[in-house]
């Protein structure tokens, strides 16, 4: 079987550094991280360039991310099938419990979140959808994390992550119970519970969150059982209109 094409396996490895680099980077720093000559990364960017994956500051000569990577990434997130599917019932989830809803499927950086329903309230909020967020801290991760083993979808590298929840459980207590709950970011007064969504054969191939205050999520120490029950449901539709016909 014929192996990757170099050429193009070095403008992926470019544009990846672009993405998680702070600000532009310029043609010396680009290419010392990636480790091949400036020539080659030269002609790299300039093809990109054209093509308008790429775009050049004209004043201090240093390169970013294009806009026509916007506009797949939009076009993409679109047509995801998942996300046509999960649409109306993450909706519902966020009317009913009163929090933010989140939907994501597994990506080789993390957690790709394809849905993201605002918390229905007034409070400023930023739109997810289209980031990826770490496998670390959080209740997608746990989740789909703990169902690695069952899902050729998933990494396995993620097997060592399905047991970040807030009460130290094994990726076995959480296949076991069916979902899993995660303290915010840095501990930032937030938490999640996250339930897988299943496909016709069974397989994990999304997970479903709400996200609130520790306070709403985890009263006393102890997760709501109202919002477990709530994301379950939702999880339940989104893997039925998948094809699933077994009950979680």
């Amino acid at each position: 079987m014929p192996g990757p094409i170099q050429s193009l396996s070095r403008g992926a490895a470019l544009l990846r550094l672009l993405a998680t680099g702070e600000g532009r980077l310029g043609l010396s720093d680009a290419a010392s991280s990636l480790g091949l000559p400036k020539g080659t990364v030269y002609g790299i960017l300039r093809t990109l360039r054209q093509e308008g994956f790429v775009e050049q500051d004209p004043v201090s000569g240093k390169y970013g991310l294009g806009a026509e990577l916007a506009r797949l990434g939009g076009r993409y997130l679109q047509t995801h099938e998942l996300r046509a599917h999960a649409l109306a019932w993450a909706d519902d989830l966020a009317r009913s419990t009163g929090e933010a809803v989140h939907v994501g499927v597994p990506h080789r950086s993390g957690v790709l979140i394809v849905h993201h329903v605002f918390r229905p309230d007034n409070t400023r909020q930023v739109l997810e959808t289209g980031t990826v967020v770490p496998l670390g801290d959080t209740a997608l991760g746990a989740v789909l994390g703990a169902y690695t083993s069952e899902s050729p979808q998933l990494p396995a590298s993620w097997a060592d992550h399905g047991s970040s929840t807030a009460f130290g459980d094994s990726p076995e207590a959480v296949r076991d119970r069916g979902w899993a709950c995660v303290p915010g970011p840095a501990r930032d007064g937030t938490a999640s519970i996250a339930v897988p969504i299943r496909d016709r054969w069974r397989a994990a191939v999304a997970a479903v969150s709400v996200t609130g205050s520790a306070d709403r999520v985890c009263p006393d120490d102890s997760v709501r059982a109202s919002l477990v029950s709530a994301a379950r449901t939702c999880a339940r539709s989104i893997s039925r209109s998948l094809g699933d016909t077994d009950r979680p």
